[in-house]
């Protein structure tokens, strides 16, 4: 049974992108022809590696963090109770599986309103102990009440700690950072969003040394996605033992929106007369993204660029021509703002699904062209998953083709790959495409 406000906001949705897109079919589903990607992010999740106890192995610490907002909760006498299940599967490179664990999360709240919160969330964390090596991780959760079940999958070194006289472990992102006498309490960064921290944020990692080693310098950079250097600092840590913990304090966020890549460098401070000195490295991307801008969006000015199939010519050049990014950014909310399907909704239903599509057209239709710039693209964005698609990859006498069918729009599109490398350009129909790239 649809609840109350999601079929009205489905159909507002439906009437929004018909008006301005010619398109009703927002929620048919069909096989596409690429390896499916989830890009409906309902939950975040990590995933780092450090030493282990165990000879031959290595730790991996997994984090899953479900909003409130993404759980069916249910009155409980004086509280709201949600439940879901989380199933952690790991996978070698060729898809063998390694281990699969699964366990339960209760969440109580007492306040209806922290229910619908998308500034709350459930965070939660196992540890599995497996081989050095490159692995695939499959996260799937899935909530009791909706039955609404959501999946995310990322690669993994997982390095041998042990190998090198000097290794660093994975980077934690941290949100939070606070002290009970000599120990520190970490709230982890999930999402690697940190652009929400205006105060700025922690990273954590460890050091790993042989006994004789004293003490490490730390090398901080973080540089953009063209490896120009934004920032630096060096500092030193005392390695006691075998092990030591780094934390580096970010002290404010003033990076533009958009993806970074944190790299640290340790180098051995004082080594033993005729040996080099011992160096060890690793890295991590994070992201700056505005809280009220759906998790696709990492470039405000290609995002601006992307709202060519929905924009008018003049409400693109308007955004466009803002000072700068905040001013863009401004004028791109009040863009999507003048469309918000539920203004009484602290989210933006077809700003989310509108760039779940460009994502999506990205994944599956790049080639030499990102993908939403190909033809399969702007038809995807423009009218969402077609109800049937025909393919016709080794016909006798002709080119690749594809017949995407829409019964409910009654139209049709047929894209033919010219050059058998995957490129299928759009032959029928050659008109009426409004915003056509290419």
């Amino acid at each position: 049974m649809c609840v109350a406000k999601w079929c009205r906001v489905k159909v507002l949705m439906m009437t929004v992108l018909i008006g301005i897109a010619g398109s009703g079919s927002l929620f048919a589903q069909v096989e596409m022809k690429r390896s499916p990607k989830e890009v409906e992010r309902t939950f975040f999740f990590d995933a780092m590696s450090y030493a282990s106890d165990q000879a031959n192995k290595s730790r991996v610490d997994v984090y899953v963090q479900v909003p409130y907002e993404e759980i069916r909760f249910y009155r409980d006498g004086d509280y709201f109770v949600g439940r879901y299940e989380i199933t952690l599967t790991v996978l070698t490179s060729s898809l063998q599986m390694v281990l699969e664990r699964s366990w339960m999360v209760d969440v109580r709240v007492d306040n209806f309103a922290q229910t619908t919160s998308n500034k709350l969330y459930s965070l939660t964390q196992r540890a599995v102990e497996i081989e050095p090596g490159q692995y695939q991780l499959n996260v799937q959760v899935r909530d009791f009440e909706s039955q609404k079940t959501s999946q995310v999958r990322r690669g993994l070194l997982v390095s041998d700690f042990r190998k090198d006289p000097l290794s660093l472990s994975d980077i934690m992102l941290v949100n939070r950072l606070t002290t009970d006498g000599e120990k520190k309490n970490i709230v982890p960064n999930i999402s690697g969003n940190v652009g929400h921290l205006s105060d700025g944020f922690f990273i954590f990692l460890e050091v790993y040394g042989r006994t004789d080693l004293d003490s490490v310098d730390l090398t901080w950079r973080i540089m953009n996605l063209k490896s120009a250097l934004l920032f630096k600092r060096l500092q030193t840590e005392v390695v006691r033992g075998k092990k030591a913990q780094a934390f580096l304090k970010i002290d404010s966020v003033t990076l533009p929106m958009g993806s970074y890549v944190l790299t640290v460098d340790a180098m051995e401070r004082s080594s033993p007369e005729g040996s080099p000195a011992l160096n060890a490295n690793t890295s991590r991307t994070f992201h700056v993204r505005s809280a009220d801008l759906p998790p696709a969006i990492v470039d405000i000015n290609k995002a601006i660029d992307q709202l060519i199939y929905i924009a008018r010519d003049s409400e693109l050049q308007y955004v466009r021509e803002g000072t700068d990014d905040e001013e863009r950014r401004k004028r791109f909310l009040e863009f999507w703002a003048k469309r918000d399907p539920d203004p009484q909704s602290p989210r933006n239903e077809l700003m989310e699904e509108y760039y779940a599509r460009v994502e999506y057209a990205n994944y599956n239709f790049t080639h030499h062209l990102e993908g939403w710039k190909t033809d399969m693209g702007m038809v995807y964005i423009r009218f969402g998953t077609p109800e049937n698609i025909e393919r016709h990859p080794f016909d006798q006498g002709t080119k690749p083709y594809e017949v995407w069918y829409y019964y409910q729009l009654n139209r049709q599109f047929v894209f033919v790959d010219e050059t058998g490398f995957g490129d299928y350009r759009l032959r029928y129909p050659t008109t009426d495409l409004f915003g056509r790239v290419r």
